[in-house]
């Protein structure tokens, strides 16, 4: 038996009923300390999938109480049969090493417990894998007959040296049998707490999957013993060759990406490796990635140079963290400057020349420095509407002003002649060549200019980044010149008010929390707003409502009486039952979003990355859709002339 076949069998355990340890029910192993993997069905779980009373969990540990955890799969899908345990006892025990790869390992050993007439003894068994059932489902060759009591054991891809699979049945008189991948765990994304459970929160996969690599790495980091180092089993195992992703490699880049946040979603991985890859991924047949580590499984075999293709998603990973988590990113960025100096020079040029010249997906890796929010630096667009005199609710008259940024003065590159306004209809075809003009003055390879538009609250639900550069689409392939000015640009909306009177101290004090960072969200669902609710919140909240400007006028009005220059509102969402929830998601998104974002110099550029998404079909930002953002910086004042806008 090899020694990766021994840590193995050490981490296999026989289950049971607590007061009798000589009944078998079936097999288990342990994955992360206090959690052991296994069968659902061996449990024999009722039909509201609780089972009473302790069990009894034996194996080179001793023996320990525990209890059903999670379920990790349904009455209705046989191939979901996976149970999470929760160990009772503080014991000692040592964990087999998951998988994170996508391909189906070849030769494999199964390892289980199996009922004799003296007790039950331990089992294994070498064969090849035949072939898959379903999404999850690996069928065992008949090399080897699986005996009974064997479910919920593991089976080691020993060509990698990793658990990749957990033995569920036998085939009746025939030798081979099933299995349910382990890359299973990824695709349940809701379990069922089982007796009270809910350690793991709702979706035990991340906290379990984080918990496991953060036992490997301690482990090989402290050098122990040889029967818990599994990582150093497995350099051992793999061919000493320098141009590969070693497995000691891939156990400190799971570690490290462990104690980041979570990605946004699938879409953010998919994005990711297409980056990193130039080809783009699909997930069928597998259950699609969810953590850092899925991402970074999905790598291995797929290009001829591993180890560039490891550095360079490691490292958009940090970038796309940076800003959230500064510290755990310091050490992940550490560890690559390190594994980047043990590259040839060539191969350092090439790793430099990917991540200078690629492009980085806008929802993880952070913006380029030029981008990132208002730093003093960056130009800006104002277009000021004046509601006409004598037509109020439809027309405009407009005038265009261009601030190149740092020190430079705002000056008026246009405004309209028309004595009676013009039709909000007919804005975007009317501003369509000042603004082109201006963009032109402004815009550099590098960075384009902010488009700001200041107007009365009542028409605040102007849709101003849904307007194109171009009056005709010119070709089935969208130039970026041709798409909406929310894509390529930040479009924010400012508020038309002359004087601030009393609130323009609160309006300076509270925009200096929320330049410090700190950014959260305070719903304001009408009716039940009140100005009691704005002005005792802390400075670096946010108002959010879930409803069109029209129908939070009052809101909107009170939010900026009591000095609030940053808010969010949701355009086009119809409330004919009340809120639903649509807006429960909304509330919950823009929530998370204002936590990462952090500051509100960056929250403009957020915005556009998420429009950008949506642009690129991406599922996963959708719900940002119908956000609105009013962007008002009292650093920056709405420019103004001393001469009025023309109306009779």
């Amino acid at each position: 038996m090899s020694e990766l076949e021994d840590l193995t069998r050490g981490a296999t355990v026989r289950l049971g009923p607590a007061g009798d340890p000589d009944v078998l029910w079936g097999s288990g192993f342990f994955v992360a300390p206090g959690w052991v993997l296994s069968c659902a069905h061996v449990l024999r779980l009722g039909e509201d999938g609780e089972r009473k009373g302790p069990l009894r969990v034996s194996g080179e540990h001793g023996a320990a109480r525990a209890r059903p955890a999670y379920w990790l799969g349904s009455r209705v899908d046989p191939e979901q049969d996976l149970v999470l345990l929760r160990l009772l006892d503080d014991v000692p025990h040592a964990c087999v090493r998951l998988t994170d790869r996508y391909d189906r390992p070849h030769e494999v050993t199964a390892f289980g417990w199996r009922a004799r007439s003296g007790g039950p003894e331990t089992w294994s068994g070498r064969c090849l894998v035949s072939g898959t059932d379903g999404d999850y489902g690996v069928t065992l060759g008949p090399e080897s007959e699986i005996p009974h009591g064997a479910s919920g054991g593991p089976v080691l891809d020993r060509l990698h040296g990793v658990v990749a699979g957990v033995v569920k049945a036998r085939r009746r008189g025939r030798d081979g049998g099933l299995a349910v991948a382990a890359t299973a765990l990824r695709g349940f994304g809701e379990a069922i707490a089982l007796d009270g459970g809910g350690e793991l929160g709702p979706d035990p996969y991340h906290a379990l999957i984080r918990a496991h690599d953060q036992w490997h790495h301690d482990r090989h980091r402290d050098h122990l013993t040889r029967r818990t180092c599994w990582v150093a089993a497995q350099e051992r195992l793999a061919a000493p060759h320098a141009r590969v992703w070693r497995p000691s490699d891939g156990a400190i880049a799971c570690a490290l990406l462990a104690d980041l946040p979570l990605p946004e979603g699938t879409g953010t991985l998919q994005r990711l490796i297409k980056v990193v890859l130039d080809v783009e991924p699909h997930w069928r047949g597998a259950p699609p990635p969810r953590d850092w580590r899925d991402g970074h499984g999905w790598l291995y075999d797929r290009s001829e140079r591993a180890d560039i293709a490891f550095l360079h998603y490691l490292t958009l990973v940090a970038q796309g963290c940076a800003q959230d988590c500064p510290v755990p990113v310091a050490a992940l960025e550490d560890w690559l400057r390190e594994r980047v100096e043990t590259l040839p020079d060539g191969e350092r040029g090439l790793l430099k020349d990917k991540l200078s010249g690629g492009r980085t997906p806008a929802s993880v890796a952070a913006p380029p420095p030029q981008t990132q929010g208002d730093d003093g630096r960056n130009p800006v667009v104002t277009v000021v509407l004046e509601p006409d005199a004598f037509h109020p609710a439809d027309r405009f008259h407009w005038r265009v002003w261009t601030w190149p940024g740092g020190s430079g003065k705002t000056s008026s590159l246009a405004e309209s002649d028309g004595m009676e306004g013009v039709p909000l209809t007919a804005l975007q075809n009317e501003l369509r060549a000042p603004l082109g003009k201006a963009f032109q003055l402004l815009d550099s390879p590098h960075r384009r200019a902010r488009l700001e538009v200041a107007l009365p609250v009542e028409h605040f639900d102007v849709d101003v980044d849904f307007w194109r550069p171009q009056a005709a689409v010119r070709s089935y392939r969208l130039h970026p010149a041709e798409r909406p000015f929310g894509v390529h640009r930040q479009v924010v909306l400012r508020y038309l008010g002359h004087s601030r009177g009393l609130s323009a101290q609160a309006w300076r004090e509270r925009w200096r929390a929320l330049d410090e960072g700190g950014l959260e969200a305070l719903p304001l669902n009408p009716p039940t707003y009140a100005r009691t609710t704005l002005e005792s919140a802390p400075g670096p909240t946010v108002p959010v409502l879930c409803r069109t400007a029209a129908e939070s006028i009052e809101a909107l009005e009170e939010a900026i009486d009591a000095g609030y220059g940053l808010a969010l509102w949701a355009r086009g969402v119809q409330h004919t039952y009340g809120c639903g929830q649509q807006c429960v998601d909304l509330h919950e998104h823009t929530a998370k979003l204002l936590r990462r974002t952090g500051r509100a110099v960056a929250l403009p550029e957020a915005l556009r990355r998420l429009r950008e998404r949506i642009g690129e079909c991406d599922e996963e930002a959708e719900w940002a859709e119908p956000l609105a953002l009013l962007y008002d910086d009292p650093q920056r004042p709405v420019p103004r002339c001393d001469e009025p806008l023309n109306s009779p």
